[in-house]
């Protein structure tokens, strides 16, 4: 069998449609569970033995690290000697792309990248240096308010000016000690001083970069000759504008998303790039994916009577492949506590008619929402473990709450030393030696 008949040996009709769509401006509407991963990897495989595209010519953008390693290892299953260079997260690919031509923006090529300790850090010696604590600001809050003030504001010319002469926009107040303003400077001093960027700077620096040099945006505008981005309904007006230049030259940009999830519009993200994408690229192609493989068809049922009320959607209905399984059941609590009694007394009922507890899973949307269900399960004495987060009695705070009670109650050394400094009070190792 040849490489293109293996290709498309599993693939729907849709999915072929779209495997086989590289030019132009092509829009894919992927519903959950209707294989647009496959799409994705096959199209890359596609380009690349059948067209004959080199693969360091292709940039495929995925939205998180897990997801391109995923990409790479199944591409590598088809392609051995590809080492996925170019399939990557926005923030990857820009990372990359700085670290060959940031030296225009006056920056070494060996720039430091800071991960949230490493802001922490910088943050704690402004206090230190400052008189200021986390009674005036928590680092969270500062952390958010840089992210804020970064979307917002033309910033990158301060931290690249090699004369030192700019001044940093919307800081009006930040000669106030008391300010956010004031951190907020003296957090992008600290940058320009140490050359150093952070997750938000990556997009902005590579936006700038092309923006001030032309020919350094044409070179990359040229070198990418189809770029497809998965996760497209979640993507921020800087990763919007930043797919418009790169495809500007052969203006081939394949996207592929699902208008129905998106859940990224609290950090910028606006569902309104996929939906208008061919308003704004003219001879847009749009294959919609609707087969889906993930759920019984009863699932799929309820799913699509409930997106069908969403108003700002491309209209699609999936159709399920799997075969019929039982029918959803739906419970409406008054409470918390009423819903884990439910879902504790659920449990029961089915292990009494032989559904082994490891079969069973609870799912929520949240961590913080798993104590009165572990409560209702531990009542009820059902065996738990807890996947993907941290029990709620293990957690810092929690752990931290009853370990003054503890104190409290039995004056032990171990509780006193995990409280003492719970808040902050500037009591160090030899203090605590000492003592």
């Amino acid at each position: 069998m040849g490489i293109e008949e293996k290709i498309f040996e599993k693939l729907n009709e849709r999915q072929a449609q779209a495997v086989r769509e590289t030019e132009g401006y092509v829009r894919v509407a992927a519903g959950a569970g209707s294989g647009k991963t496959r799409v994705l990897t096959s199209r890359y495989v596609y380009l690349a033995k059948v067209l004959g595209v080199p693969t360091e010519h292709i940039l495929s953008v995925t939205f998180t690290n897990k997801a391109a390693w995923e990409m790479r290892k199944r591409i590598r299953a088809a392609l051995p000697d590809e080492d996925g260079g170019w399939i990557l997260t926005f923030h990857s690919a820009c990372h990359k792309i700085l670290q060959a031509d940031i030296s225009c923006l006056a920056y070494p090529a060996n720039f430091l990248v800071l991960d949230e300790e490493d802001q922490k850090g910088i943050l704690q010696r402004i206090f230190d240096e400052n008189g200021l604590t986390l009674k005036n600001f928590s680092f969270r809050r500062c952390l958010d308010a840089l992210e804020v003030y970064k979307s917002q504001n033309a910033y990158v010319p301060y931290l690249t000016d090699p004369a030192r002469g700019e001044i940093a926009p919307g800081l009006a107040d930040a000669d106030n000690k008391g300010s956010m303003s004031f951190v907020i400077l003296k957090y992008l001093q600290s940058q320009r001083k140490n050359f150093y960027l952070d997750f938000n700077d990556l997009i902005q620096f590579v936006l700038y970069l092309f923006q001030t040099r032309k020919d350094i945006a044409e070179k990359w505008q040229k070198k990418f000759e189809y770029i497809q981005i998965d996760e497209f309904q979640d993507v921020s007006a800087e990763q919007y504008q930043l797919a418009s230049v790169l495809s500007a030259h052969h203006k081939n940009l394949f996207i592929v998303g699902d208008p129905d999830q998106t859940i990224y519009s609290w950090r910028g993200a606006s569902v309104g790039y996929f939906l208008n994408f061919d308003k704004q690229f003219e001879g847009t192609t749009t294959i919609v994916l609707d087969k889906n493989y993930r759920s019984t068809p009863e699932i799929v049922s309820v799913s699509n009577s409930l997106i069908s009320h969403n108003t700002a959607r491309l209209k699609k209905e999936l159709y399920a492949v799997r075969r019929t399984g039982a029918q959803p059941c739906y419970f409406h609590a008054r409470s918390r506590a009423e819903e884990s009694e439910w879902i504790a007394e659920t449990i029961l009922s089915l292990h009494g008619q032989g559904m082994p507890l490891r079969d069973i899973a609870v799912l929520y949307r949240g961590n913080y929402m798993s104590r009165p269900i572990e409560e209702a399960l531990l009542r009820k004495e059902i065996p738990y473990a807890v996947y993907s987060g941290v029990a709620f009695y293990q957690r810092k705070e929690i752990k931290d709450a009853l370990a003054y009670l503890r104190f409290l109650v039995f004056g032990d050394e171990l509780s006193f030393l995990r409280i003492v400094n719970v808040p902050p009070r500037g009591i160090g190792k030899t203090r605590l030696a000492l003592l």
